[in-house]
């Protein structure tokens, strides 16, 4: 029954967690900056696709004046949330190159 009571306060983590070596502070840094740049990139692509969008709406309109204005207004809040995420962007770098600190460190797309 000691035995028992002395297990109940422990925790074994499974074995598929992955374990966290040294300063486990590198690792949250990390895990931040792929979610940030992550967002950059899932948050740009979005504002495309919906400028895309938006330029297929505008030539299907047919010459209505509703559904032609309402496709230049897509285009402007495509074109709107792509200057946010730039200026999100810049704005990174900028805190980055003011305070040198690695927020998003080398940003760079994927090649393959």
């Amino acid at each position: 029954m000691k035995a028992l009571l002395a297990q109940l306060g422990t925790i074994t983590p499974p074995d598929t967690i992955p374990d966290v070596a040294g300063n486990p502070t590198g690792f949250v840094a990390g895990v931040i900056r792929g979610g940030i740049q992550l967002l950059l990139i899932v948050a740009m692509v979005v504002a495309l696709i919906w400028t895309m969008l938006a330029g297929y709406r505008f030539i299907t309109s047919g010459g209505d004046p509703k559904n032609t204005g309402a496709a230049w207004s897509q285009i402007y809040f495509g074109l709107i949330g792509m200057l946010i995420v730039v200026g999100a962007f810049a704005i990174i770098k900028l805190v980055e190159t003011f305070f040198a600190v690695s927020i998003i460190g080398n940003f760079q797309l994927p090649t393959r």
